[in-house]
């Protein structure tokens, strides 16, 4: 059974990291700067003491470590939201780490009430701000997002509706001064309201990483038994792995791509065979029509159901058997997993603008299916930081109230229209380094 790890934030581990971070961003993190965009500061900083959820893009690995960086900049601590699972890395001092820096669980995708009341409090207190990516999963694509989950939006309207409980008053746009300072009090009537704060991030290699791209070709070619050339282009070189690389997954899901497809098509064809196989062996009938993370968001929680289930009352017997099934199970992830790492990718991402940081996102998904494990970082990475105006709940509240599902669909576009056009803007901002 999932127990669920709340935060235990302690002030001097949080004192300590602040100090030591910048060493821990060059030396365990690839020497990682961050470069916060004229203005953002300035629009975070508007709600200075504040409820408000923080929802970031969540292209990497390392994002909740950038927020951290960026917390150091706005003078605040944050909490964290952070899947279920990494608490246990590490034989669980991964978790210890976590929670005592005010990181607390969610299992992905489930009822997981526990979390859910924690959000709920800690948006109500207003103590500090909450970090909770809104995507999900790890994207690895740094110019587009993938369809947002609802949560965010949701918790936080359902912390709104307890805020209005412990004030004993209506909550509504009519009556607040959204961007006027508390007063004394932690629940003072006036300007009471809970805010989403959009935010971006953008990593980029502002250094020429070519040599290091070519070192992770080789590598992929090596493993994929594929001889290497070192003065052939990057694109025919990845396009070779990547066929290689279809030709053996077809035969593991012993599928046949149409006749004719093209490479996208293949893709997306073998993806939905795995969802389909998945779902067949697991006795789930998938919603027709449904998006493919959709799919992957409901086979997890069937397997989280399974190999999480409270196994107090089992007999010794009936524990060993679904030991052994467990670990049928746990296989099971590594197929959903695939599915993620290239459900956003498609041929001609790379071609169509072969800046260094797009073609490093593409290998950097072949090293996690080739290789396993992470990623390696290419080079000095420097990740550019923009903050998008921030959402006030109360405007919506009384829509909410009447309709909450379509308010809770209309924030959270908002949300992903204004990450996506931060997003493009940093883009535009900078000069890429293109490859040959």
């Amino acid at each position: 059974m999932l127990d669920f790890k709340p935060p235990l934030d302690w002030p001097f581990l949080l004192w300590w990291s602040k100090i030591n971070f910048p060493l821990y961003l060059k030396l365990t993190l690839g020497d990682t700067t961050i470069k916060i965009e004229k203005g953002a500061l300035e629009r975070f900083n508007k709600l200075k003491g504040r409820r408000a959820m923080i929802c970031p893009n969540h292209s990497n690995r390392h994002d909740p470590q950038v927020m951290f960086a960026f917390s150091r900049e706005a003078e605040e601590y944050f909490n964290f939201v952070a899947a279920r699972e990494v608490f246990d890395y590490d034989h669980g001092i991964n978790g210890w780490w976590l929670q005592h820096a005010g990181c607390y669980s969610v299992v992905r995708g489930a009822a997981d009430r526990e979390s859910f009341k924690t959000t709920r409090r800690i948006l109500v207190e207003g103590k500090k701000k909450l970090v909770l990516f809104p995507e999900g999963e790890i994207s690895r694509q740094n110019d587009t997002l993938m369809p947002l989950e609802s949560g965010a939006a949701q918790l936080s309207f359902w912390a709104l509706t307890d805020l209005e409980k412990v004030l004993g008053c209506e909550i509504g746009h009519k009556e607040n001064d959204p961007l006027k300072p508390l007063g004394p009090s932690a629940y003072e009537p006036k300007g009471a309201t809970i805010y989403i704060q959009p935010m971006a991030l953008k990593y980029t290699y502002p250094y020429d990483i070519s040599s290091s791209l070519r070192e992770t070709l080789k590598t992929l070619e090596s493993k994929m038994g594929l001889k290497a050339d070192p003065t052939a282009a990057f694109q025919p070189r990845l396009y070779a792995i990547c066929e290689k690389l279809l030709q053996a997954l077809d035969r593991e899901y012993e599928f046949k791509a149409a006749e004719g497809a093209t490479m996208n098509e293949h893709v997306k064809a073998l993806r939905m065979h795995i969802l389909e196989r998945l779902a067949k062996r697991l006795e789930v009938e998938l919603p027709k029509g449904s998006k493919e993370l959709e799919c992957v968001r409901i086979l997890r929680n069937k397997i989280d159901d399974f190999i999480y289930q409270d196994e107090k009352a089992y007999s010794a017997y009936e524990k060993k058997v679904h030991d052994e099934k467990e670990r049928i199970y746990r296989g099971y992830y590594k197929d959903l997993n695939r599915v993620v790492n290239f459900i956003s990718i498609y041929a001609g991402y790379v071609t169509e603008r072969m800046t260094q940081e797009r073609f490093a996102e593409v290998t950097e998904r072949l090293e996690m299916e080739i290789l396993g494990g992470e990623p390696s970082i290419k080079g000095p990475r420097q990740v550019l930081i923009d903050v998008g105006e921030a959402i006030d709940l109360s405007v919506h509240y009384a829509d909410y109230k009447t309709h909450k599902k379509e308010t809770i669909a209309k924030v959270t576009d908002e949300i992903a229209a204004q990450i996506s056009g931060m997003l493009k803007k940093l883009d535009d901002s900078r000069e890429p380094i293109y490859l040959n």
